[in-house]
């Protein structure tokens, strides 16, 4: 007879951490190489051309209370601090924008660069080598992107953090060398006592008419759980016994698909080969994802009809998740009061783009948001609809086309395309550069940021 007090296993736990100790960390190619490097070149453009957004100020004043001689370093004032506030604080701005990469896979999705700050501090703390960084972060994105094909977080009214975190403990168990059941019990304590939900996307206004400033926390605090986890678990600290599998654990509260979840233990058992992070997109503009196509088109109708002194009217139809999440579910699309109301403002996002020409993180400062003429041609001049034919999702660029009827009569139209930086539409070496220097820029000087850039392309090169 079999006792019935064996220990019991969680599967899906003991793949993850079996894979994350035999698969080789040796990057698979050049391509990979270059995604990996280029993943990191974009989240410190964001990250450091957003130092002086409100949530990353106070997020600096919160490290301060953990000052140590030997730690990770605050972004944009050098102090040292221990390793876990340098990874939320440190992670604010790359959220402050909406401006980092995105993955949206089979299931879900969300934004995998949450993790880079987290293992820069944790690399920096540990001294240890550009390349054993570039391992890390590359393991890391397979490990979440797997995970995003495989589990609808949002239909459970979870957040997409709670899968980067899985891949970001995965990457620090990494970084740490921590042995396979080490592994295990960093994956349980990562997943059981710290799960985000999906209220900091529920559009409601705080007291300042803005958005929640925790959805600029909500990422970092996740990976912050999953460094916390990894030290936990070095020390000999354990987690509980099923921490995905068990009748609570995090698959039953997510509502994930047993055959699905099946489909990763195989693809782990495969050794995949770190591959994943080629496949994500980058943002050329300071929105979300569902509003660069249409900023792209604005731009291009602009051009065509000769300015903005040539406009009469201006018409969106747009990609049905475009109307839904920049349109439909806000509260007053045509009359934005704040950053966070603007930038997730179809019809802003398109006013901004044929007023001036371009769009920036200044386009949605306050002051600039609330001009009277501004908001008066949002109000008169825009309108928006939904267009099944252009309803393809992020698989086609979550696409947006712009009509202007010019003051002369004539119809200037910028179609509907994949944008810069989608998979239809890749950047270049030096796109991603100029996305650097813009942002970069605006707080160090040239040569610093030109000393920047070298390092991080010359990244595997570094002891």
């Amino acid at each position: 007879m079999t006792p019935s007090n064996t220990p019991s296993i969680d599967h899906f736990q003991v793949a993850l951490a079996r894979y994350v100790k035999s698969v080789s960390t040796e990057l698979a190619d050049a391509s990979v190489t270059r995604a990996t490097k280029v993943a990191i070149l974009d989240a410190l453009a964001v990250s450091l051309g957003a130092l002086s957004h409100p949530a990353a100020i106070a997020g600096r004043k919160y490290a301060r209370n953990f000052s140590v001689s030997a730690g990770a370093r605050v972004w944009g004032s050098g102090e040292m601090v221990n390793v876990e506030a340098a990874t939320l604080v440190n992670g604010v701005p790359l959220r402050a924008y909406d401006f980092n990469d995105l993955y949206i896979g089979t299931k879900g999705g969300g934004h995998p660069s949450d993790m880079i700050p987290a293992l820069i501090a944790l690399a920096e703390w540990k001294n240890l080598s550009g390349q054993k960084l570039l391992e890390a972060v590359a393991l890391g994105y397979e490990v979440a992107m797997l995970l995003c094909d495989a589990i609808d977080l949002e239909s459970s009214g979870w957040d997409y953090p709670n899968v980067i975190a899985i891949g970001a403990a995965c990457a620090a168990s990494h970084l740490l060398g921590l042995s396979e059941l080490q592994v295990q019990e960093a994956l349980a304590i990562c997943v059981t006592p710290h799960m985000a939900t999906n209220e900091v996307e529920s559009s409601e206004l705080d007291a300042k008419l803005g958005l929640t400033m925790w959805k600029r926390f909500n990422g970092s605090d996740s990976m912050r759980q999953a460094i916390y986890a990894c030290l936990l678990a070095e020390v000999g600290v354990e987690g509980v016994v099923r921490p995905f599998e068990g009748k609570d654990g995090f698959f039953a509260k997510v509502e994930a698909r047993p055959d699905d979840l099946q489909k990763i233990i195989e693809v782990l058992s495969a050794k995949p080969s770190l591959s994943c992070i080629t496949r994500v997109t980058y943002k050329r503009w300071p929105v979300g994802s569902r509003g660069q196509s249409a900023i792209q088109a604005a731009l291009d109708a602009r051009r065509q009809a000769g300015g903005p002194d040539n406009i009469e009217s201006v018409s969106v139809l747009c990609d049905e998740q475009v109307h839904h999440h920049l349109f439909a579910i806000r509260s007053d699309p045509f009359n934005p009061v704040s950053r966070e109301t603007a930038d997730h403002s179809l019809p802003y996002i398109v006013a901004a783009a044929v007023l001036d020409g371009y769009v920036g993180t200044d386009s949605f400062d306050a002051q600039t948001v609330t001009q009277a003429d501004r908001l008066a041609f949002v109000q008169e001049k825009i309108s928006v609809a939904m267009a099944p034919e252009l309803s393809l999702g992020a698989a086609g660029g979550f696409l947006a086309q712009v009509l202007i009827t010019g003051k002369d009569g004539q119809a200037y139209l910028g179609k509907a395309s994949a944008p810069p930086g989608h998979a239809k539409n890749r950047f270049e070496d030096t796109d991603h550069d100029k996305k650097f220097m813009e942002n970069v820029g605006k707080f160090y000087p040239e040569a610093t940021v030109a000393a920047m850039l070298s390092m991080i392309w010359e990244l595997d090169k570094l002891d």
